[in-house]
């Protein structure tokens, strides 16, 4: 917890909405772009695996 010297030095409500809120949307984004990072590993995984299904099905 962080202490102030005084009342009049902590921040009000709104500012430790505001930042809080920030902090919100910037763990929001980066799950985003996780999800995002993750869906393509996946589809590239996906499509190796259908190339050597192919490949295979082609030797045969």
């Amino acid at each position: 917890m962080v202490r102030f010297r005084s009342k009049s030095d902590a921040p009000d409500m709104h500012t430790q909405l505001e930042s809080m809120l920030d902090q919100v949307w910037r763990s929001e984004a980066d799950w985003r772009l996780w999800d995002r990072l993750d869906a393509a590993v996946t589809l590239e995984a996906q499509r190796e695996k259908r190339l050597k299904d192919r490949d295979i099905k082609e030797a045969a």
